[in-house]
């Protein structure tokens, strides 16, 4: 399966991000605090609806915000 796009709406430190993933291997880079484990982290909820950090669902709710809402979309062997 791979990842082509990610959408996240007050996931952790994100009100809103869209990203876009080309075909091979990507790279997160950023400076400390910049939000390169919550992508991961929203990934990893997508797959096993669980956070691996062990935090419970309110809490991958941005500050103030009502609810999260983490959508992907994949492509598995041309489909």
């Amino acid at each position: 399966m791979q990842l082509r796009q990610l959408w996240l709406t007050d996931f952790r430190s994100y009100p809103s991000a869209e990203l876009t993933f080309a075909p091979g291997l990507t790279a997160l880079l950023g400076a400390n605090g910049q939000g390169k484990t919550n992508v991961m982290e929203a990934v990893g909820y997508l797959a096993t609806l669980s956070s691996f950090r062990g935090a419970p669902n309110d809490a991958l709710v941005r500050a103030g915000a009502p609810m999260a809402i983490v959508r992907a979309e994949g492509e598995r062997e041309g489909r």
